[in-house]
């Protein structure tokens, strides 16, 4: 219904055969399309309901027996933002669900205490299972409620959004948070562009609870796990993001191929989604892997920090991983691509300069240039400075993060205020 009222708005508001500028063009066909994937997925979604209503009938799952907080996940990738939450949540006495459509989910197979895990299927009858839940609170890592697939259930009184990533909503897709009661924020700026984009629509205010990034956490724990590196050897992380603010796209295997000559060991590890829409580049890299011999590795593993704590030093472009390696490990950065235009998504309402940008060049030691054949010299240099460089990030990681290392405990600390209606 949020997209239809949208659609309407801008039928009302603008003069028949009257000028459609880009913005209004590209806000109308979000529209349109938000209206085409309701219609498509409707009848759908009744058939899982009914399907769920007879498969957990008298089961543990059935949505009345659900705890006061539920916890709806994507998959199993986003796990270890959910468990630091859901570990000191039930330490305080408080029982949670899990509900994920992923048969491989770590939390599927949690032992922790007090928390009841369940897979309603797929992701269609998972989103049509947690649209007819009943709960004090929903939290989820989704954004778009009440946009997309995931809509609000009339047995459900609070919604609360989990940030995933470490980065500003400027590059989300519009309206991406705009029907959440409460949000988790990782940091202040996330609240100015929040209530930025609440002045700028009349949308109603939401709660903004100072939490963290939960996941870093779970990386923290998982790092005092890891053996000690003595090889000697000079290693380069190449992580690039996928879609149009990718530097494969513009460099294509070149960043690698330029460092392994060079002679560094290089991990590639790129964003999951990079296998789905950049099936062609991957072949070529891969080519490129068994050319090269040893000296290039690709790493397909569910977290990136075993090879985020073996490498010296990191090149990759604006995306969330870059505040992961500088934050946890305190290592040298050096970014690919340099900046980008928020287009239908989340920036275009808010004015630059938009923080996931300038606090990529903050972090960062410096820009890799069009001409690959002095990145390994820069890469060099950036290693050599890593311990003055550690100092200058711990310093941006305190000013820009709520909680660092104990976000999961105020993320329950903000649940358990919630259900009691503190807030």
């Amino acid at each position: 219904m949020r997209t239809f009222y949208i659609l309407l708005f801008l039928f009302a508001a603008a003069p028949a055969f009257s000028y459609l500028d880009p913005g209004t063009g590209s806000l109308l066909l979000y529209a349109l399309s938000g209206i085409a994937t309701s219609m498509l997925f409707g009848l759908r979604n009744v058939w899982y309901w009914l399907r769920g209503k007879s498969l957990f009938r008298g089961g543990p799952a059935v949505s009345s027996r659900l705890p006061d907080v539920v916890f709806h996940s994507e998959g199993g990738k986003y796990w270890q933002v959910f468990e630091p939450v859901i570990e000191a949540l039930t330490a305080e006495g408080v029982a949670c669900a899990y509900v994920t459509p992923d048969a491989k989910d770590p939390g599927l197979s949690s032992s922790i205490k007090g928390l009841n895990s369940l897979r309603p299927g797929g992701e269609m009858a998972t989103i049509s299972f947690m649209n007819a839940a009943s709960a004090a609170l929903v939290v989820s890592t989704t954004p778009h409620l009440d946009v997309y697939m995931l809509r609000r259930s009339k047995g459900v009184k609070r919604y609360a959004h989990l940030f995933h990533s470490p980065t500003d909503i400027v590059f989300y897709e519009k309206y991406a948070f705009d029907w959440y009661d409460a949000l988790m924020t990782v940091g202040p700026f996330q609240e100015q562009s929040v209530r930025a984009l609440e002045s700028c629509r009349g949308t109603p205010r939401k709660e903004l609870l100072p939490t963290g990034n939960t996941y870093f956490d779970y990386m923290l724990e998982e790092t005092t796990r890891l053996p000690t590196r003595s090889d000697g050897k000079k290693i380069a992380l190449y992580a690039p993001t996928w879609g149009i603010r990718s530097s494969v796209l513009k460099y294509g295997a070149g960043i690698l191929e330029s460092l392994a000559e060079a002679g560094f060991q290089v991990i590639f590890r790129p964003h999951p989604q990079f296998y789905v829409s950049h099936k062609e580049l991957i072949e070529d890299i891969e080519k490129l892997s068994g050319r090269l011999g040893s000296r290039i590795e690709i790493d397909r593993k569910r977290t990136g920090i075993e090879s985020m704590a073996r490498s010296d030093l990191m090149v990759t472009d604006l995306s969330g991983v870059l505040f992961d390696y500088a934050c946890l490990f305190g290592k040298p950065v050096l970014l690919a691509m340099a900046d980008a235009e928020p287009g239908g998504q989340e920036g275009e309402d808010l004015a630059k300069p938009y923080w996931d940008v300038e606090a990529s060049h903050e972090l960062s030691f410096g820009l890799v240039g069009d001409d690959l054949e002095g990145l390994p010299a820069l890469a060099e240099s950036a290693m050599a400075s890593t311990e003055s460089n550690a100092d200058r990030i711990r310093d941006f990681r305190d000013r820009n993060f709520y909680n660092f290392g104990h976000a999961g405990k105020a993320a329950a600390d903000n649940i358990v205020e919630i259900i009691r209606g503190s807030y």
